[in-house]
């Protein structure tokens, strides 16, 4: 989804658009890292200095509600993913890193999981733990 349409979903929904929480949603769109709260607050502060961590808060919460950002929770620590279509985490455990991986095998797999269940698989998610190509020669 494109930063205007989901300032204009909000905004129809009634919710409060204020430059800060676009400026949120607008970084959580264009970053491939994954972010925490701490983080984003910093980002933004850059551009608007009065922004508190409450209001970075709040919009991660309402964005989250509303499926338009991922929750990746690393180290007790709250990682957040605007990647929301079906995709592959990988999340190293040494440095906390997290990449994204699109594998159309995963819907091959959540059809298997379908069938062999009998579920209607709505949507999945799917995390593997392991040494990103930095770390793994510590541990190899």
């Amino acid at each position: 989804m494109q930063l205007e349409q989901i300032v204009m979903s909000l905004r129809d929904e009634g919710h409060r658009i204020t430059p800060q929480r676009i400026a949120i949603m607008d970084y959580l769109l264009h970053t491939k890292d994954h972010p925490s709260a701490d983080q984003v607050h910093s980002v933004v502060r850059k551009r608007y200095p009065m922004t508190s961590l409450s209001t970075v808060y709040k919009t991660l919460d309402l964005l989250r509600e509303k499926k338009l950002v991922n929750e990746i929770e690393v180290w007790g620590e709250a990682r957040f993913d605007a990647q929301v279509d079906e995709h592959i985490n990988l999340v190293c455990l040494n440095c906390g890193n997290i990449e994204d991986i699109d594998e159309k095998a995963l819907k091959n797999i959540q059809a298997k999981i379908a069938k062999k269940s009998d579920y209607l698989i709505i949507k999945g998610s799917f995390e593997m733990h392991g040494y990103c190509s930095k770390c793994k020669t510590e541990f190899q």
